[in-house]
């Protein structure tokens, strides 16, 4: 053991650890009794935790030297896992848990089997979007020894991590949670990334993995046209200079995203604003807000994370908010992680994997507790389910005690709908700068904008230097900026039509051959479970069994049947339609989730053992190959 690795320093470590994920780790490396007969963490009283704390204190100052890394089997596993959370794992939960879990190297890729049909001479993959999903998509077709290019219509990898650079712009799940299950070994520095940590996590993965050479930046997809006779993608970018560069892919995989198109308000006299007016994908270290009258339209995860240190520099700051959102704390965001950790997670094994499983594993009941009607519940006067309710009451409290004696301000904070049929927005002191001398709240309608600030409906007009339009982005425009044309050049935003968006299982799209999307329509999983980077690999590992289905049945082209994809989309329609999402009618104004007809755009309606069962491999009789 390293000798600055003192009892005081395992003492530190232990009192900043997540316990319950220690515990179980130390219990799997050393097999101790008395680490087993603690009930879960989350139900002991503070003496029984701190008898617990003094157990796995002994053990790690007993040497972690000796402690290795080991892959329990399936029975072990299950008894750790009902272990650390105290309830049962349930049948349809245990395989995907196992390899979010990652005791095995690349659980959510796919592998190759032996004696595969080989890859075809000359056979390229066009990745388009060189943010986590699409790096993702790169490391797996380069285990698969599948010839890829990474185009990005920027300078720098990252994706949205690229694109944002406001201040505090942080990711607000857990770091580690945030990050790929095949690689452990980044240091991450906050529990809650910034995004400049983000982009180095990225970084470190392309040069880790081998993808950096395989990167094309400053190429910027204009059009991508099948040719049928060829089976081939014909794709056209402007290039880094500007100039028109044309090249040729069998497969294209869009790795666009939907955070790409940024998004203004329709406000009368937009264009007549003299000062400075920006939305945060347009923020560089030159915008200064010293000094300055600011005013902040948006109040979801952007635009609270940016409000506080906005606030701190500018003279005033009016925000105008159309809608309340739900907006929580999150323990430990902001914070540093503790040497002490770091050294945890380095020198403990499993115990990377089991805070990953405590931080967010609990989730998967997140679809019976917030987002499936209990009619039981409503028929006795409550709204979506007692659970619900609770977490409203608390979230309630959390609002009141950041705005102490402000009833003027908790009148106009609490939304009338219920909590998570909106994407939960992380509280980065946002109700607390509202409380300061230099920050008003304005919920009246804006009325226009003029050339001094914005007039609102009680004919109020605010003096104004800087406006920040934090209100998203058009999320229905899917591939943007890019035009693609399949069999019969047919367009693919002609083909979707007036409606919103569609596809299977978020990828595929009827008379597209050999294209794919990762975070295409209905693709976004919001039931908890697991992680996005881990939905990432899913996707992934979904497009490259396609690809080897194609190649061992000597075809060149592959895509979804018109029948499977109306029959998904009708089923994903149908089981939406139940949901909070579209059943608590006064949350469906305005949510990115919800599209204008009333129905799930963004969002996939399925659990997450159930999504991951559709998606864990393709199935045949959905497919059609062809040459």
């Amino acid at each position: 053991m390293d000798q600055n690795v003192d009892a005081a320093f395992i003492r530190r470590a232990v009192e900043a650890s997540d316990l319950a994920a220690l515990r179980v780790a130390l219990y799997q490396a050393t097999g101790d009794p008395a680490l087993a007969a603690f009930g879960p963490v989350a139900t002991l009283d503070a003496a029984e935790q701190a008898r617990l704390a003094d157990r796995a204190a002994q053990l790690l100052e007993h040497g972690v030297d000796d402690l290795e890394r080991r892959v329990p089997d399936d029975a072990e596993l299950r008894k750790l896992m009902d272990l650390v959370l105290g309830v049962p794992t349930r049948d349809a939960h245990f395989e995907v848990r196992k390899k979010f879990l990652a005791f095995t190297p690349y659980p959510f890729q796919y592998e190759r089997p032996k004696g595969a049909a080989p890859v075809p001479e000359g056979f390229e993959v066009a990745i388009v979007g060189a943010g986590p999903a699409g790096i993702a998509m790169a490391v797996q077709l380069g285990r698969l020894g599948v010839p890829y290019v990474l185009y990005d219509r920027r300078s720098e990898i990252g994706g949205t991590w690229s694109i944002h650079k406001y201040p505090d712009i942080r990711v607000d799940t857990l770091s580690i949670t945030y990050e790929f299950s095949f690689d452990d070994e980044y240091p991450w520095r906050e529990y809650f990334a910034r995004g400049e940590d983000v982009r180095g996590y990225l970084d470190f993965i392309v040069d880790k993995y081998g993808v950096r050479e395989h990167v094309r930046l400053d190429h910027d997809l204009e059009e991508a046209r099948f040719d049928e006779d060829a089976s081939v993608w014909n794709l056209t970018f402007r290039g880094p200079s500007g100039a028109r560069v044309e090249r040729d892919a069998n497969v294209v995989v869009s790795a666009a995203g939907v955070f790409a198109k940024r998004k203004l308000p329709d406000i009368a006299g937009i264009d007549d604003f003299e000062g400075t007016m920006l939305h945060p994908t347009q923020w560089t270290p030159d915008v200064d807000v010293q000094g300055k009258r600011v005013a902040v339209f948006g109040n979801g995860s952007t635009g609270v994370q940016l409000l506080a240190p906005v606030a701190e520099e500018a003279e005033h700051v009016t925000v105008f908010q159309r809608t309340p959102q739900w907006i929580a704390q999150r323990p430990k965001y902001g914070q540093s992680v503790e040497p002490e950790v770091r050294w945890l997670f380095d020198h403990v094994p499993g115990y990377w994997n089991w805070c990953r499983y405590t931080s967010i594993i609990g989730l998967m009941t997140w679809h019976d507790d917030f987002l499936i009607p209990d009619p039981e519940w409503e028929e006795q006067g409550g709204h979506i389910t007692q659970k619900s309710e609770q977490l409203r009451e608390f979230m309630i409290g959390y609002i009141q005690e950041q705005l102490g004696d402000r009833q003027d301000l908790l009148d106009q904070l609490v939304p009338d709908y219920a909590p998570m049929v909106r994407r939960p927005v992380v509280d980065n002191r946002w109700y607390k700068s509202l409380t300061r001398e230099n920050v008003d709240l304005v919920t009246a309608p804006v009325e226009r904008i003029t050339k001094t600030g914005i007039e609102t409906a009680d004919g109020t007009h605010h003096e104004i230097d800087v406006i920040v339009f934090a209100t998203g982005f058009e999320v229905d425009q899917f591939l943007w900026p890019a035009n693609y044309y399949g069999q019969g050049g047919r367009s693919l935003r002609e083909y979707w039509g007036p409606a919103s968006p569609r596809a299977y299982l978020g990828m595929m799209v009827p008379h597209f051959p050999n294209f794919f999307m990762l975070y295409g329509p209905n693709s976004q999983p919001v039931s908890g479970g697991i992680s996005l980077p881990s939905w990432f690999q899913i996707w992934g590992a979904y497009v490259a069994q396609c690809l080897d289905a194609m190649f061992e049945q000597g075809d060149s082209r592959v895509s979804v049947s018109e029948a499977a994809f109306e029959a998904y989309n009708a089923d994903s329609d149908a089981v939406g339609s139940e949901l909070a999402f579209i059943k608590d009618t006064r949350s469906v104004e305005r949510n990115y989730y919800v599209d204008k007809d009333g129905r799930l755009l963004v969002n996939t309606p399925y659990e997450t053992a159930e999504l991951y069962a559709m998606m864990k491999e393709p199935k045949r009789d959905a497919l059609e190959f062809g040459s």
